[in-house]
């Protein structure tokens, strides 16, 4: 596949060749996987960001800023779901935001054996994991596309005391 965007490649083990491909504004796409002196390498999108773990040090984000990045990385697993595959690894580690504030959803250490319903548990536990107790758990859905329209909807999350 050519293409003109810069990409960085990832020295990846076992990464399923259906995540090749998958374009979405909030997936870190990967072009292609190609073997390199032994070594498999995924070549995927450059993007100017840092890990959300990163980025959070530490610390906790204002509940709705936590909600529209829970919501967009949702959107990126209900693509993957799409297809019939699912994430396995939906943490702060494989979650990237990028300059202009936009996470996006790393599929290097993507474990497509896993399923969707622990795909959504594990979005339910990032948004209290970056946004601490104030986060709203919406338990009432196994859908990724679902909690995403619901977090999108909820408006009138506050700063609430510790």
């Amino acid at each position: 596949m050519e293409t003109a965007q810069t990409v960085v490649l990832h020295a990846v083990a076992n990464l399923d060749r259906r995540l090749i491909g998958i374009f979405h504004p909030s997936v870190l796409a990967i072009f292609d996987i190609v073997g390199h002196e032994g070594q498999s390498l995924a070549a995927c999108e450059f993007v100017a960001s840092q890990s959300l773990e990163s980025l959070l040090a530490g610390t906790v984000l204002h509940a709705r800023r936590a909600a529209e990045i829970v919501a967009e990385v949702a959107d990126a697993a209900a693509e993957l779901h799409a297809h019939g595959m699912a994430h396995g690894h939906i943490s702060a580690s494989t979650v990237i935001v990028t300059v202009k504030g936009k996470a996006k959803l790393s599929l290097i250490r993507a474990d497509t054996t896993s399923d969707a319903h622990a795909d959504v548990q594990a979005l339910r536990e990032l948004g209290e994991e970056i946004a601490g107790k104030r986060f709203p758990v919406i338990e009432q859905t196994d859908s990724a596309a679902v909690l995403a329209a619901v977090l999108r909807a909820t408006k009138n999350l506050r700063e609430e005391p510790s």
